[in-house]
């Protein structure tokens, strides 16, 4: 099967300038050419079928870094984990999966399902048994006793205990580790501002997953937390958030270790774009421990972008009021909050976050070669972040999943 996308303009993912009056020719599950209209030839349309957009843009599938597929978005979501059964959490976890896709985001990692969820539902996708993006799981998250999420992670204190969750997780099928690394907001009775693990633990971690080829993604608020995932060579920082120990200050925003987050390539999710979803849409039914001054967060995360951190965009989705189909919401938020440009914020969302899962030789960016994850939306993203909302076509892997605004799925 060949297809032909025809735009105003392509964004190519790599943060160079967009080329117009663009076509891409995707045949099977790949790109095999990217040109100009005066570049088309006959062959190229022959027994092809034509999508067009004249105002519109293409663009790479969009990569979602950071859900929670078993997790119900809704505003009561602590209730749903704490007692939901595991069945309830496939068909949420089918959905989720599905919604996603629908968005434009054509991979997904998620950072901490249960182990009887998540899998199934990889392997149905993986299948063709249910409609999804490319699902990377870690299954579920490693936490201590009573640590942030325990209600569905597994508990582990020593570094013993760590490195036999990370084998059992490998043997399941796990494409990446989830480390808690501090407590966490929504879990009750565990406090952002501490750590859970010790650097050292965190070390022999990280050394077991890199034997294993996996990479550590770690939830992290406290800055003391942080210090620890950075010293221990932690893949990649989930949140970031730099929380005080003292309780009377809110940051503790430490430069030295931004120089050696940079110095080391530590990826970053700063799941920025929550926030602002829980300010949009009136909280959560459970009041849970938040990090106050929004406004110096972004001040904050803008002087992190400036240093060089390579920031990747996860959205927390499946917490409260972090929907499925919301993944545009985070370029938005790094616009018009960051202050960075949409290009850059583009860039991250597909080519960087790429880079960050090590699947840049085949996903990430449109050249020719590449695995056809494709969009269209309608605008000029680069005039209006807001456009990357409004998807009218999307390509994954080669298969046509939305036309001209019509889901096929």
């Amino acid at each position: 099967m060949k297809i032909i996308l025809k735009s105003n303009q392509l964004i190519d993912g790599t943060g160079s300038d967009p080329i117009k009056k663009s076509n891409l020719v995707i045949e099977k599950d790949k790109i095999i050419k990217i040109s100009s209209d005066e570049q088309l030839t006959d062959e190229d349309l022959n027994n092809a079928e034509v999508i067009e957009l004249k105002n519109g843009t293409i663009l790479p599938g969009f990569i979602e870094m950071h859900s929670h597929i078993h997790c119900s978005a809704q505003t009561d979501a602590y209730e749903h984990i704490t007692t939901e059964s595991n069945e309830t959490f496939l068909l949420r976890g089918s959905k989720a999966v599905r919604d996603t896709l629908a968005s434009g985001v054509t991979t997904m990692r998620d950072l901490g399902s249960r182990n009887e969820v998540v899998f199934p539902i990889k392997d149905a996708i993986s299948k063709n048994i249910i409609p999804g993006p490319r699902l990377l799981a870690a299954g579920t998250p490693i936490t201590t006793t009573g640590g942030h999420c325990n209600m569905f992670g597994t508990e582990a204190n020593t570094s013993d205990d760590v490195v036999k969750a990370i084998r059992n997780q490998f043997k399941l099928g796990a494409d990446h580790i989830k480390i808690m690394s501090t407590g966490g907001g929504f879990t009750p009775g565990t406090n952002i501002r501490a750590p859970q693990y010790p650097e050292e633990t965190l070390a022999d971690a990280v050394k077991d997953a890199d034997r294993l080829g996996l990479k550590i993604s770690s939830h992290c608020h406290a800055t003391s937390g942080i210090r620890n995932c950075v010293k221990a060579g932690i893949h990649n920082l989930i949140h970031c958030s730099w929380v005080s120990e003292d309780p009377n200050e809110t940051f503790d925003y430490d430069i030295n270790l931004v120089e050696e987050i940079v110095d080391k390539g530590i990826y970053v999710d700063p799941t920025l774009a929550l926030p602002h979803l829980n300010r949009l849409r009136g909280g959560q039914k459970k009041k849970t421990k938040t990090i106050m001054d929004p406004e110096k967060r972004l001040e904050i995360l803008r002087d992190m972008w400036d240093r060089g951190v390579k920031f990747v965009t996860g959205m927390d989705s499946g917490m409260a009021n972090a929907n499925f189909g919301d993944f545009a919401y985070i370029p938005e938020v790094m616009v018009n909050g960051m202050g960075i440009t949409p290009m850059e914020a583009i860039t991250c969302a597909t080519k960087t976050s790429s880079e960050c899962l090590g699947l840049e030789k085949e996903i990430g960016t449109l050249e020719p070669g590449k695995t056809a994850d494709v969009i269209i939306v309608e605008g000029d993203p680069l005039k209006d972040i807001k456009s990357l909302h409004n998807v009218n076509t999307i390509i994954s892997k080669g298969n046509i999943i939305k036309k001209s605004g019509n889901l096929l799925i």
